[in-house]
């Protein structure tokens, strides 16, 4: 995998290296600097829906000059189901294409639209992805995964089942710091901050998560046996306790699902998980799954 230069202060630094660089050649007497052809490249705001008065668009990034059809993967953002956008998986989608996938950030409906919506989304923006001219527009083959970092790995599971429920199953799935149990269960596994609680009942449009049906549905451990292999990476004191992480495993263990947890020492949160080692174990998962 070729290097990628991400955020703001690194990429300045890089960027006045390479100019003092190229002066000092320059004045050397005539030499030429090759500037390596860039990997990827990225195209933005391509709707792919347009639901309740809402236009729903996606970035792609996409590897450049590849010789054969690319696996996809479609990023879903976190920003506990209220704010962000497609904007926030930006770097990792960069990557991705740089590493010979083709990889699609997209936005869904936020409160106040309630669960499925978001769940819908993200399956509809997979669904518009399997349709041929896509197919052909992006050099896509085949293969696709999901990815989510918080809110967005909640997201991502129950997707997953619903894409499989229709007869269209995705290759594999990835939660950055994923929720498995969104019932009053939830109380029990660690010690969650209570504000999360009231995050989950603004996603499902519930006053009490104890009268709250949709709870148990919109669970990712409620959707574990129409899981595909599914990667797991979690910061082990973090803002979703671990025992989270930890029930949904035991439910994809149950059903037989091929699962892997990755547990981060500290309290990173979604992806900031992702260091030099869990990009490693990501890219390895996702190239396999395809």
């Amino acid at each position: 995998m070729r290097v990628r230069v991400e955020s703001g202060a690194v990429r300045m630094m890089a960027a006045t290296v390479a100019i003092a660089s190229l002066a000092v050649l320059a004045g050397c007497g005539g030499g030429r600097t090759d500037i390596p052809d860039p990997t990827s490249k990225v195209e933005r705001n391509i709707v792919y829906r347009e639901i309740d008065g809402q236009t729903l668009a996606l970035d792609a990034c996409l590897p450049v000059n590849a010789d054969e059809p690319v696996p996809a993967v479609v990023l879903v953002h976190g920003g506990a189901f209220q704010e962000g956008d497609r904007k926030t998986m930006s770097g990792i989608c960069g990557d991705l294409a740089d590493a010979g996938f083709a990889a699609f950030s997209v936005d869904y409906r936020l409160v106040p639209s309630i669960y499925p919506a978001q769940q819908d989304d993200v399956a509809a923006a997979a669904e518009w992805l399997r349709d041929a001219a896509q197919q052909d527009r992006f050099n896509l083959n085949d293969s696709m995964s999901l990815l989510g970092s918080s809110a967005g790995a909640i997201i991502v599971m129950t997707a997953a089942a619903s894409l499989a429920g229709a007869g269209t199953p995705v290759d594999a799935v990835v939660g950055l710091s994923t929720a498995g149990v969104l019932t009053e269960d939830a109380r029990e596994l660690g010690s969650p901050p209570p504000e999360l609680e009231l995050v989950v009942q603004g996603y499902l449009g519930c006053a009490k998560l104890t009268e709250c049906p949709s709870a148990v549905v919109a669970s990712p451990v409620s959707v574990a046996a129409a899981l595909p292999p599914t990667l797991l990476i979690h910061g082990s004191a973090e803002l979703i306790p671990l025992a989270q992480a930890e029930a949904l495993v035991a439910a994809m263990n149950a059903a037989g699902v091929e699962n892997e947890l990755v547990v981060v020492d500290g309290d990173n949160h979604g992806l900031s998980l992702l260091n030099s080692k869990t990009r490693a174990s990501l890219f390895d998962f996702l190239e396999a799954a395809s």
